[in-house]
C-alpha cells in the first residue's frame, strides 16, 4: 500500500487505475476509427465523450470481473470500449440508446473471439438497451406525484443495473461462461448501487446556501413514504414550485427532505442494498484483488455523509 497525492493506492485501486488508463487510449482509437466511415456520427459522439471523462473509470467493470475470474484484464479491453461507447450515447434518449448499442456491436464485431461468444455479447447489449428504453419510457409516463421507492429502484435497475449486468455477463462469456446468471445478478445490483452513489454525491440537499437544489430520487421517495398526508401534499406543491424559483421554496423543501425519519429510512435503505450486493459478491468465486476492488467501490457509497437531520415543527 502506498500514498499518492494524498490518495491511498492499494492493489485494488491500482487495478482500476491501470484499466482506466488503457481504456482512455483505446476509446480514443475507437472514436478515430469511426471517423473514417461515419464522420458526422463520430463528431457528435466525440463531443459527448468529452463530457464523460470523469466517469470513464466506471466503464472498466468488465475488466475487473475478468480479473475476478482469474484472467488477464487486458482481455476485457474491447468490452470496456464497447461499454463506454454504449454509455456515451445511451445517456441522451431512447434513440441515443439504440445508437450506442449499434456502436458497441460495431466495435465488438472486429474483435477476435468465438462466434458463440460474440453472439452472447450481442444478446447482452440488446438486453441492456431494450431495458434502458423501457425504463425511460416508464419514467416519462409517471406523474410528478408518483414518487415511490419501488419506482426509483426499478429505474436504477432498468438502466444502470442493466448496463452493469451486461458488462458482467459479457466478461463471463469471455472467460468460461460459468456462473453467468450469478454474475449478471450481481452486476445489476452493483450498477443500481453506482447510480445511487452518483445521485447521493450530486445532492445539494444539505447545502442551505446552494442556489440549485439537487435531490437524490431515493431520498425524495422516502420523504413521500415517511410523511403524513399533509407533508406529502406540501412536498408535491414545493416540487411544482421549485423550478420556477419561488421565494423560500428551496429552503422549505430542504427542511422537509431532512426530517429525521426520512434521513434514517434513506440511510437504512442504502445499508440494506449495500449488504445485499456484498452478499451476492461473497457468493461468487473471485480473485482477492478484484473482490477487494468491487467491495471498496460498494463501500464508498456508505462513506458519503448523510444529510443533516432537521426537526420539523407544525408539519
Amino acid at each position: 500500500m502506498t500514498c499518492q497525492a494524498g490518495r491511498v493506492i492499494t492493489p485494488a485501486t491500482r487495478l482500476v487505475d491501470e484499466q482506466t488508463h488503457a481504456l482512455r487510449d483505446a476509446l480514443t482509437t475507437a472514436l478515430r476509427s469511426i471517423t473514417t466511415d461515419l464522420p458526422h456520427l463520430a463528431a457528435k459522439v466525440t463531443t459527448r465523450a468529452a463530457r464523460f471523462r470523469n466517469t470513464i473509470s466506471e466503464r472498466v467493470f468488465a475488466a475487473v470481473v475478468v480479473t475476478a475470474r482469474g484472467e488477464n484484464p487486458k482481455k476485457a479491453l474491447p468490452l470496456c470500449v464497447a461499454s463506454a461507447l454504449w454509455w456515451i450515447s445511451a445517456e441522451s434518449d431512447a434513440a441515443g440508446a439504440q445508437c450506442g448499442a449499434v456502436l458497441a456491436m460495431r466495435h465488438l464485431k472486429s474483435v477476435r473471439a468465438p462466434d458463440n461468444c460474440k453472439l452472447g455479447w450481442f444478446d447482452e447489449i440488446a438486453r441492456s438497451t431494450t431495458s434502458t428504453i423501457e425504463a425511460r419510457l416508464a419514467e416519462h409516463g409517471r406523474t410528478g406525484s408518483d414518487i415511490s421507492r419501488k419506482a426509483v429502484l426499478a429505474n436504477n435497475l432498468g438502466i444502470a443495473g442493466a448496463a452493469y449486468a451486461r458488462d458482467a455477463a459479457m466478461a463471463t462469456h469471455l472467460t468460461d461462461g460459468d456462473a453467468i446468471d450469478e454474475w449478471r445478478r450481481f452486476g445489476a445490483l452493483y450498477g443500481a448501487m453506482r447510480q445511487l452513489h452518483a445521485d447521493h454525491a450530486r445532492s445539494t440537499v444539505d447545502m442551505d446556501d446552494h442556489p440549485r437544489l439537487v435531490v437524490p430520487p431515493l431520498l425524495l421517495a422516502h420523504a413521500f413514504q415517511q410523511g403524513n398526508t399533509g407533508l406529502r401534499q406540501e412536498l408535491a406543491r414545493l416540487l411544482r414550485s421549485a423550478p420556477s424559483g419561488a421565494p423560500g421554496c428551496h429552503a422549505v423543501l430542504r427542511d422537509l427532505l431532512r426530517s429525521p425519519r426520512t434521513v434514517a429510512a434513506y440511510a437504512r435503505d442504502l445499508r440494506r442494498l449495500h449488504g445485499k450486493a456484498c452478499d451476492l459478491l461473497d457468493g461468487l468465486s473471485a480473485a482477492a484483488e478484484a473482490r477487494a476492488a468491487l467491495r471498496s467501490i460498494l463501500d464508498s457509497t456508505l462513506a458519503l455523509p448523510m444529510p443533516g437531520t432537521r426537526e420539523l415543527i407544525g408539519v
